[in-house]
């Protein structure tokens, strides 16, 4: 089995190489021709769903929030609004360790049972994956060397063991189902950020042609050798100044269904963090939005928002006209913080925040997407 996935893996490889992403649009389909039939209901529903509107969403929403943690049923966002969001952030760094909980002390079985809820409710869950590096011992951010990267690809001297971390995911990924038995279709937002360089697969950390190994390499392990056909793929860069930085790592159309983008307000988040945050958004949206057209891929946004919230009105005076008539399946705020010595770490209001009810006025906007209860 090894030599066949590592001959797939390289005529994958070399199909990339050979492919136009200006001149391959989608046919509706996700990119996995094996896609199970509630994958390719979801890939339907979200590009419908761009026309009508943007999803709110929120990392960990369901496991924890400001001040408290692993109340059933709790949601900082339905606290304060009386809905959940549609959109499920979930993180799973540290599976591949075999731990039982996350880096955030989140459980892996509470875990499905999110999945379970958010889509029973007709939500989506999208997960990120913080994976630890295999070749220090380190995490994530241990990212010092530039040959990380190259020691996991085939032939790598750590490919073996890499491929060990990833049959913990796709054991995880493959245990997500309803209560018929059926596999939930997910999101996977791997490698994020890649144009950054603080974590061990950035732009400083591995070349373009490495990258894209690496992606390829994960997603083909997945489909070939897991027969995992129940994910969606999200290519989700940090900021980038031009469309040609943002597509330089770009894998190819086969292995990707969603293109996106994370970014936050920078620093202390004063008038002059919040002004630059909203021309990093508004390039980048722009971005995003060629992308979206050449590559025929559904547009979200991975990963947004501002630490604290330290203006009032941010949701409906910063964030709502940046939406404004852009075709986005939904906008991820990220995690209300439950740790004690983390009360700043915040990016949805609570009950009693000063932009409570400018978060509520923002879901009721038209164009912005929120569940019911």
């Amino acid at each position: 089995m090894k030599n066949i996935y590592n001959w797939l893996w390289m005529v994958g490889l070399l199909a990339s190489a050979c492919t136009s992403v200006q001149t391959t649009v989608t046919n509706g389909n996700p990119s996995d021709s094996l896609a199970t039939a509630n994958t390719k209901e979801l890939y339907h529903k979200l590009i419908v769903q761009v026309e009508k509107g943007i999803m709110i969403g929120h990392q960990d929403d369901l496991a924890y929030g400001h001040g408290w943690y692993g109340e059933e049923g709790r949601s900082d966002v339905k606290d304060i609004s009386g809905h959940y969001p549609p959109v499920l952030g979930l993180e799973l760094g540290d599976i591949e360790l075999g731990r039982a909980c996350n880096l955030d002390s989140v459980y892996f079985d509470a875990m499905r049972r999110y999945v379970q809820q958010t889509n029973a409710r007709g939500g989506v869950t999208t997960f990120s994956w913080h994976g630890n590096n295999v070749v220090t011992g380190g995490n994530a951010w241990d990212c010092d060397q530039d040959s990380v990267v190259r020691a996991i690809l085939p032939g790598g001297v750590h490919h073996a063991a890499y491929l060990a971390r990833l049959d913990h995911v796709a054991a995880f990924f493959s245990s997500l189902r309803d209560e018929q038995g059926n596999l939930i279709p997910v999101v996977f937002r791997p490698y994020h950020e890649h144009t950054g360089s603080w974590f061990w697969w950035g732009a400083k950390q591995c070349t373009p042609e490495e990258y894209k190994a690496l992606w390829r390499m994960t997603v083909d392990y997945f489909r070939h050798e897991k027969d995992i056909h129940h994910i969606l793929y999200c290519y989700s860069p940090a900021e980038t100044m031009d469309e040609r930085q943002y597509m330089e790592r770009y894998p190819g159309d086969d292995v990707v269904d969603m293109v996106a983008f994370d970014a936050y307000v920078p620093n202390q988040g004063t008038a002059a963090d919040l002004a630059l945050y909203k021309a990093t958004m508004q390039r980048n949206l722009d971005i995003l939005a060629t992308v979206a057209t050449a590559t025929g891929k559904v547009a979200t946004i991975g990963e947004t928002g501002y630490e604290g919230i330290k203006d009032s009105r941010y949701f409906t005076e910063i964030v709502y006209p940046l939406l404004q008539g852009r075709k986005l399946a939904w906008v991820l705020f990220w995690r209300n913080a439950y740790e004690a010595d983390k009360g700043h770490h915040y990016y949805v209001p609570f009950k009693g925040h000063p932009a409570a009810a400018d978060f509520v006025e923002f879901s009721q906007k038209e164009g912005v997407l929120l569940n019911t209860p």
